[in-house]
């Protein structure tokens, strides 16, 4: 009993305290009024926004509550220097929703510098102590009217700059932004753009909207992509694409209390679709997107007929990539075993030289573990299954 008075007596100090210190001038003020009405203060004063993106569920969003906003040095340089507001980006209150989508707002805390006009001009994310936070703002100041954002959207395209600018995106994981950009630079260059390097590596790395113009063009120029960065990597992103897990999920509904129920009218539309596009392997990939299906549901034992079945002729990448599924998906050993077989099937026949030590660690962890492999030696994120955002080592 005691121990839990005092835990309650910790917790609501914890959140006194600083709220008290605010009251007192001291620490960060947070502006009580609306989005639009923020930005009209930023331009009145000539100032930045500073919007602190939270969540209620984050620890270290709840540190910078409790142990930075609300001292006093802190507080005087904010206070002076930005129009300082807070959103819960999982609310609709205070218009948190459409900011996080509109900022791209990927994890918590961020910390973003917004323009009177809208534009980004810095961010940064994390959990900092107090010294660096200030640091974080003046570094914010230097950058009034130099921002990647506000450069870009009035027409900047400045090699280095551009580049710069996606490379910065995807440093804070912001798949979204950079998705848009490519598709920016599409309208304006053509399908030439994917020849560069590096815009093909945050393409790979980024594209997920198979409606965008972009991703429409890759499809279309399959042949010439195959040339430009090779079957293999383009065989890798068209799977990416349409039979992503990702992808897989957003073909079912939601009941209200969020368990999914399939949809079989939305999945044979987009089957469909894939077909009327000429997808390149679509009838492979329509095979994946039941197998995944499966194995959400738990149907081991259909799950690996429908592999047997699907991969009886199949190319080392398609057997790796099943098998890489397998490892991510399945627990319980005795399927995990009989999908190792796919990877040493893909070893066997050869696999692009990117994937050979990557399916091997898929076998590694089919055959020695019971369960998903989610940390130690063999356990580095596979490029067979990409985290979008996040580019592969």
């Amino acid at each position: 009993m005691i121990k839990h008075i005092i835990l309650n007596l910790i917790l609501c100090c914890s959140l006194v305290f600083p709220a008290m210190a605010q009251e007192n001038g001291e620490g960060i003020r947070f502006f009580e009024g609306t989005w639009e009405e923020a930005l009209q203060k930023a331009k009145e004063e000539n100032k930045l926004i500073f919007m602190d993106c939270y969540s209620t569920w984050c620890g270290p969003c709840a540190q910078m509550v409790r142990k930075i906003f609300p001292i006093k040095e802190v507080g005087d340089f904010y206070n002076k220097n930005f129009i300082c507001l807070k959103r819960n980006m999982e609310k609709e209150e205070g218009n948190g929703i459409a900011l996080q989508k509109r900022y791209d707002v990927v994890g918590y805390p961020t910390y973003l510098f917004i323009t009177g006009e809208g534009y980004l001009t810095w961010q940064d994310a994390g959990f900092m102590e107090a010294d660096k936070f200030i640091a974080l703002g003046r570094k914010a100041i230097s950058m009034i009217g130099k921002g990647d954002e506000e450069r870009f959207a009035k027409g900047e395209r400045d090699e280095a700059f551009v580049k710069g600018y996606v490379q910065e995106s995807l440093r804070m994981h912001q798949a979204d932004k950079v998705e848009a950009i490519l598709n920016q630079l599409y309208e304006e260059e053509g399908i030439k753009l994917l020849k560069d390097p590096d815009y093909w590596q945050a393409f790979d790395c980024c594209a997920a909207d198979i409606d965008a113009p972009l991703s429409l063009a890759f499809i279309k120029n399959y042949k010439k992509m195959c040339k430009t960065v090779g079957k293999f990597a383009t065989d890798q992103k068209v799977r990416n694409l349409y039979a992503s897990i990702a992808k897989v999920i957003s073909l079912n509904d939601k009941s209200k209390d969020y368990r999914e129920q399939e949809n079989l009218a939305k999945k044979e539309a987009y089957f469909k679709t894939m077909e009327t596009r000429k997808v390149p392997y679509y009838k492979e990939l329509k095979q994946e997107i039941n197998f995944i299906q499966l194995l959400r549901k738990g149907q081991l034992v259909e799950a690996y007929a429908l592999g047997e079945k699907a991969l009886a002729n199949a190319d080392a990448r398609m057997l790796g990539n099943w098998a890489a599924l397998g490892e991510r998906m399945i627990k319980g050993q005795e399927f995990r075993t009989k999908m190792a077989a796919w990877a040493k099937r893909a070893l066997d026949l050869g696999v692009d030289e990117s994937m050979t030590e990557e399916v091997k660690s898929v076998q590694h962890d089919l055959e020695t573990s019971a369960n998903p492999v989610r940390g130690g030696k063999h356990s580095a994120p596979r490029k067979s299954l990409p985290m979008r955002g996040y580019l592969s080592e």
